[in-house]
């Protein structure tokens, strides 16, 4: 990878990556992205997953289950990253999710945490 670890490229990477991994189900992926030590807050409000078994949880049920795709450009400010996102799920046909996750990265590139913005009220008709 041509970006460092701590760049604006390397997070909108890591977005992008993320948002494939979870479109083709693939926890272990998107698990690759994330410090042993983060936090998820998906969606925010709801109880944080800490760790890698917690959160690897979250994914095994998740992953696969909801289309994801950028909705315009990762906003990138320091060492966090705010993604637009919409997203398509299972059983919700003509339906989509207005979402926008913010994610934290160390030193490593690694993703320290996640809250995911969405709710009942961000779910509107395609």
């Amino acid at each position: 990878m041509s970006a460092t670890k701590s760049s604006a490229e390397h997070m909108r990477e890591v977005l992008a990556r993320y948002v494939d991994c979870m479109t083709r189900g693939d926890c272990e992926g998107i698990m690759a992205l994330y410090a042993d030590d983060a936090v998820v807050e998906d969606p925010v409000g709801s109880p944080p997953r800490r760790g890698r078994e917690e959160i690897a949880e979250l994914y095994r049920n998740a992953a696969g289950k909801v289309r994801l795709e950028l909705d315009g450009r990762p906003r990138v400010a320091a060492n966090t990253a705010a993604a637009p996102m919409i997203g398509r799920a299972q059983g919700m046909p003509g339906m989509v999710i207005e979402i926008v996750d913010v994610m934290t990265f160390d030193d490593e590139g690694r993703i320290t945490s996640m809250r995911a913005y969405w709710s009942p009220e961000t779910i509107r008709p395609e």
